[in-house]
């Protein structure tokens, strides 16, 4: 029997696209790579003049919507790994746009507010983000963006037990020393020996 070979339907171009998907590459891994890259690219666009990244007005204004948010939760909310957002509450504070305070109920953990120069800088920001979010969606009719929304929020909520931060990456790996760190830990008096680090100075009495 002779084999079949199925023939891909043509795929519409959009108008002006200079590198078109393949249809091979219409899948959600790749798709959802390439919309994310454009979802950052135009809100970076917009905010980077202010001294600010997406990841940090993320944050900025979750901290709005949700008062009174541990660092913990907020980066559980962003689907975010608690040091990453601990390094943009840090730059956010260091700029003066969020407050940290002790947790009444938890000495451990710290309440997040927003000062009123970040109050005020997001209200600066939100309408040009917003705008840039409607280009975004530019290529679709009003009914299609709704729907897209939708599909994409039922995609997104149904597919929670992946949306754990740093899924997908390589897990780390312990590298062995680089010549530069041996002549460095040469040049301190360190040795190796069975995987344990000893002086190399010998103390005294020691042969």
């Amino acid at each position: 029997m002779a084999a079949v070979h199925k023939t891909l339907a043509p795929v519409p171009v959009h108008d002006g696209a200079t590198n078109p998907v393949l249809p091979l590459h219409r899948v959600p891994a790749h798709l959802a790579r390439r919309f994310h890259q454009i979802c950052l690219g135009a809100v970076a666009e917009v905010i980077t003049h202010a001294g600010i990244t997406p990841g940090e007005y993320a944050v900025l204004a979750a901290i709005i919507d949700l008062p009174d948010l541990d660092q913990r939760r907020l980066a559980a909310r962003l689907g975010v790994d608690p040091v990453s957002a601990g390094q943009m509450i840090d730059r956010l504070e260091d700029a003066e746009l969020v407050n940290r305070r002790v947790d009444p109920n938890d000495r451990r953990a710290r309440l997040l507010s927003v000062t009123r120069s970040g109050e005020r800088l997001r209200r600066r920001l939100r309408p040009p983000v917003v705008a840039a979010q409607e280009q975004i969606l530019a290529p679709l009719s009003t009914a299609e963006r709704a729907m897209f929304l939708d599909f994409l929020t039922r995609v997104v909520e149904g597919n929670e037990s992946y949306a754990r931060p740093g899924n997908g990456r390589r897990p780390p790996q312990r590298k062995a020393l680089s010549t530069l760190e041996a002549e460095d830990e040469k040049g301190k008096g360190i040795v190796r020996r069975d995987n344990n680090i000893e002086s190399g100075v010998r103390r005294p009495g020691r042969r």
